[in-house]
């Protein structure tokens, strides 16, 4: 034997072996590798699944958005409508009322002459009727006196 084949029987012996355990480990690993790859292709498949449900999803709540803000901005307007319509109300109702205030205040102001006035009259009377008590008293005095004198003539 020459070294060549020495040389070529102990790589056979040496080498040979740990070849065919890591050949043996390299389909192993290949096996997995395939596992990990279906595995991963199943996660892509989901998560193509989810990436289109989230898009379904974004686009109804943009439909919802749209839909909602359009409702939103009538009754705005509806409400800024009747606000506006019960401020007009309120501005007659505010003028109608200062008017009849108005009225009640000119016709107070009618019956507080009217009071003034009779209390003028009711005054006037109150001295008349003072007068004529003291003419009472006076005819009274001279009817007991002519009524003295006649006793006095009589007697």
């Amino acid at each position: 034997m020459t070294v060549r084949e020495n040389v070529v029987k102990l790589l056979k012996d040496l080498v040979l072996p740990e070849l065919q355990a890591l050949r043996g480990q390299v389909g192993r690993v290949e096996l997995r590798l395939d596992s990990v790859d279906k595995r991963l292709d199943d996660f892509t498949s989901r998560f193509q699944a989810i990436d289109q449900h989230l898009v379904d999803q974004s686009r109804r709540i943009d439909e919802l958005r749209t839909e909602l803000t359009a409702r939103i901005d009538g009754v705005r307007d509806e409400l800024a409508a009747r606000i506006d319509d019960q401020g007009r109300r309120i501005d007659e109702l505010r003028a109608e009322l200062t008017a009849r205030i108005d009225q009640q205040t000119a016709r107070i102001d009618q019956l507080n002459l009217r009071v003034d006035q009779l209390s003028v009259q009711v005054g006037n009377l109150a001295h008349e009727v003072g007068a004529l008590r003291q003419e009472r008293e006076v005819v009274g005095d001279l009817v007991r006196r002519v009524g003295q004198l006649e006793a006095k003539v009589a007697a």
